[in-house]
């Protein structure tokens, strides 16, 4: 007997509270989120390119129980609190820049969460005042890295090459100056993502 068309077919995706397809890929990148005044921007480039790619992005924050406002006062509710992830079965990690990003490196998860991506050789990506959470942790020990103009003292203090250009690619990790890296960054991040996480 013919289905209905009410009836979706066996193979139709699962979909969520608001009718939107449930997207099911293999492979996922972890992106942390500042808590206000996030670039939003630069991370929807981010979530583009890697949904092209068949790879899945799960946004958390230090703040998870409300929408959290971007620099453009778009609202944006995260899927979860950073201080419950563990990175086992992500692919890589993106620090989100934001006005007040650098002030992630505050945070005991985040700093746990970027040190065990960078041991784990995994993509690490990092735009605007969130590099400055990468030369707090102690990570960027002769590293070329691109980042807000006034973090180029702390980076250079922390043992890194400050660089202006909009995009640095050195090695897995992955930086922009700020919001003009835009589709750059998310394509030089997305490329980074090792080719067996990705589906045709």
């Amino acid at each position: 007997m013919a289905k209905s068309k009410e009836q979706p077919a066996d193979d139709a995706p699962a979909v969520d509270a608001d009718g939107l397809p449930i997207l099911d890929y293999p492979a996922s990148v972890l992106v942390i989120v500042p808590p206000e005044a996030f670039d939003e921007q630069v991370l929807r480039h981010v979530r583009s390119s890697l949904e092209m790619l068949h790879v899945s992005t799960r946004c958390v924050s230090s703040r998870s129980e409300e929408a959290l406002k971007g620099s453009l006062q778009d609202e944006f509710l995260v899927d979860g609190s950073v201080a419950d992830q563990a990175l086992e079965g992500y692919v890589g990690l993106v620090l989100a820049g934001g006005d007040s990003a650098e002030n992630m490196a505050s945070d005991p998860d985040v700093l746990r969460l970027l040190r065990a991506a960078v041991s784990a050789s995994m993509p690490v990506g990092a735009w605007g005042r969130a590099v400055a959470v990468l030369a707090r942790s102690g990570l960027l020990e002769k590293r070329r890295v691109a980042g807000a103009a006034e973090l180029a003292g702390e980076i250079m203090a922390a043992g890194g090459r400050y660089s202006s250009r909009p995009l640095v690619i050195d090695g897995q990790l992955i930086t922009g100056k700020d919001e003009s890296a835009g589709m750059r960054f998310a394509k030089a991040f997305s490329g980074a993502v090792p080719l067996s996480a990705r589906i045709a």
